[in-house]
């Protein structure tokens, strides 16, 4: 070889050599897909502002992964239509002071992720989110097509809000421990709730002003310190639908302007009296409540129908005395009859009743609607005693069974209301071949006793079907998932959330509701001004139904700034640990030179 060919191999290995270090260069930091999609690898010792740069410079459709446990003074911007995960359920600290680059853009809350307008079809998933301190954890301004799904959400003044948005998808969600609100909507339009547990929270479970064509349905919504859902301004064509909703002090308050809404197969239960409230204490303790600005468009009332309103410790349905008398839709009451279902005077309402029948296996439950069965119902949980034996019976779509030996009669008691008890008990004679079974009455199971109380502890997790059973406190959150606009099939993953939830289907059984006639003595009720909701702190705070503002939320139009953010010039992403590839090109150098050098020297 000659010194020529030496020159040949060296000025290969030095284009070798340049070659490693751009891989290495576009590998410290990224990995491109076969889309051109650049996927970004977070870990906890990038401080906030490098995050920030990253998340800046990335393009729409990037994918941007937390893959270390614990992150710390997180507050950060996405501007861009992005995929935010993680995959080891990182634990996100929010900072309680805002980041320069909030300041700029003149938002004056502090917060965990802020979504922009810019971001919209973005997701954030995977994540134990919690924001003490902070104002918000989520805050989705003007981002559509977004999802925010399995992550557990806590600690904040108001833990999520949604504002002046479309088609977004909140799911599989654990929102807990707010002070104020866990979940605050406003001026949306087509908004899916689904599968969420929202609990323990200052305030409301569930905060709506201004929302239309949206639905809200299997959600877990129990033990916050106001309402389980709270209605404000305006709400139209929306579908609240299968939502268990208990240990509030209302279960559903509508103080909305309400045309073709929907409150249909939920199950409202267990909501206790408040004699400290600011509702008053006879304005406390209903599964469903009207307030003071509640208004229909038409004269056309809300279609309330197919649910299970049971156990609440004041009234199942109380209307606003200064509103006229309106008919409900057909429910059940807890009772066969109309002494015992505690609706208020103010409103009328059709009875569903509940009936017993042999079967081939034991006996079969019904809920009949003029004396015709039931299919579509809310899904809960029935105390019936048989033969002195009390069970927990799981009520699905109208339908239950106890297994017992089918072949004697049996007699079966049930306790109708807490109030004032309605002992009702009957003869259930033995199953022969004339006998007509309950039409579908072998769905649903029993246990022995009682199932849990509403309390304990479990994780959430889903499997989007319609089936499961509840036993203790075990968590399964069985839900619909439904369908929604670029979600594809709605995960229920929701890892390492911590929920005292039975499940997500309304069949808890819990141990508070005493309709304790002390409680109502001790009440005084308001009307009129101080009968309302005071959205001051919520959405009614000028007490307008046209007002639209929460002063927890601050004015949509003086906070939701114009956050069309122009496009980040790119800068040099930061180099994660790649010195694998670096020692390899190094040692490639010299091994080259090292030849060449000796290969020199032999020919001169």
């Amino acid at each position: 070889m000659n010194i020529k060919k030496v020159n040949i191999v060296l000025n290969i290995s030095i284009v070798l050599l340049f070659s490693l270090c751009i891989i290495s260069t576009v590998s410290a930091n990224d990995y491109i897909d076969i889309n051109n999609k650049t996927t970004y690898n977070i870990v906890s010792d990038f401080s906030n502002d490098e995050i920030q740069t990253i998340i800046s410079n990335a393009n729409d459709g990037d994918t941007i992964i937390f893959t270390s446990k614990n992150y710390d003074n997180i507050s950060l911007i996405i501007d861009k239509q992005l995929k935010i995960i993680s995959n080891k359920n990182s634990t996100i600290n929010v900072n309680p002071s805002l980041s320069e680059k909030a300041h700029n853009l003149g938002i004056d809350n502090t917060f965990g992720f802020y979504f922009t307008q810019n971001s919209s079809g973005s997701i954030l998933s995977g994540f134990n989110i919690i924001a003490a301190s902070a104002d918000y954890a989520v805050v989705l301004d003007k981002s559509s097509n977004t999802i925010v799904e399995n992550n557990s959400i806590s600690q904040a003044v108001n833990n999520v809000v949604v504002k002046n948005s479309d088609n977004v998808l909140i799911n599989n969600n654990y929102i807990h421990d707010a002070s104020n609100n866990s979940l605050q909507i406003h001026d949306v339009t087509n908004i899916s709730v689904l599968n969420n547990t929202v609990a323990y929270n200052g305030r409301s479970g569930i905060e709506t002003s201004n929302l239309y064509d949206s639905l809200i349905s299997w959600n877990e919504i129990f033990s916050n310190y106001f309402n389980g859902i709270s209605m404000y301004n305006r709400s139209s064509s929306n579908n609240v639908t299968y939502n268990h909703v208990y240990e509030n002090m209302n279960g559903i308050y509508i103080n909305s302007q309400s045309s073709n809404d929907n409150f249909q197969y939920n199950t409202l239960e267990f909501n206790r009296m408040d004699p400290d409230s600011e509702l008053g204490g006879f304005e406390t303790g209903n599964g469903l409540l009207f307030g003071e600005f509640f208004e229909t468009v038409g004269r056309k009332t809300p279609n309330i129908s197919y649910n299970a309103l049971m156990h609440n410790e004041n009234f199942q349905a109380k209307n606003n005395p200064l509103k006229e008398t309106f008919k409900l839709g057909p429910n059940y009451f807890d009772s066969n009859d109309d002494v015992h279902t505690f609706i208020c005077p103010m409103l009328l309402a059709k009875i569903l009743t509940m009936d017993f029948t042999s079967v081939s296996n034991g006996i079969g439950i019904q809920i009949y609607e003029d004396g015709k069965p039931v299919n579509d119902f809310a899904f809960f949980d029935q105390k019936i005693t048989v033969d002195g034996k009390e069970y927990s019976v799981e009520i699905q779509n109208g339908k239950g069974l106890i297994e017992t030996d089918s072949s004697q009669d049996h007699q079966v008691e049930i306790k109708h209301g807490d109030k004032v008890p309605d002992y009702r008990s009957e003869t259930v004679e033995k199953y022969t071949s004339s006998s007509k079974d309950n039409d579908g009455s072998s769905q649903g199971s029993t246990s022995e006793g009682t199932h849990g109380s509403g309390s304990g502890s479990g994780s959430s997790s889903g499997t989007g079907s319609n089936s499961g059973s509840s036993n203790s406190t075990d968590g399964s959150n069985d839900g619909q998932g439904g369908s929604f606009p670029n979600s594809g099939t709605a995960s229920n993953t929701n890892s390492n959330s911590t929920s005292t939830v039975s499940n997500n289907q309304g069949r808890v059984i819990a141990n508070y509701g005493t309709n304790s006639s002390d409680v109502l003595s001790e009440s005084s009720s308001q009307t009129g001004d101080e009968e309302q909701s005071q959205g001051q702190e919520n959405a009614a705070e000028s007490g307008s139904v046209e007002s639209g503002d929460s002063s927890s939320l601050g004015d949509s139009e003086t906070e939701g700034k114009a956050y069309d953010l122009s496009q980040v010039s790119k800068k040099a992403n930061p180099l994660q640990d790649n010195s694998i590839i670096i020692v390899l090109a190094v040692v490639f150098l010299v091994v080259i030179f090292v030849y060449g050098y000796r290969r020199k020297n032999e020919f001169e």
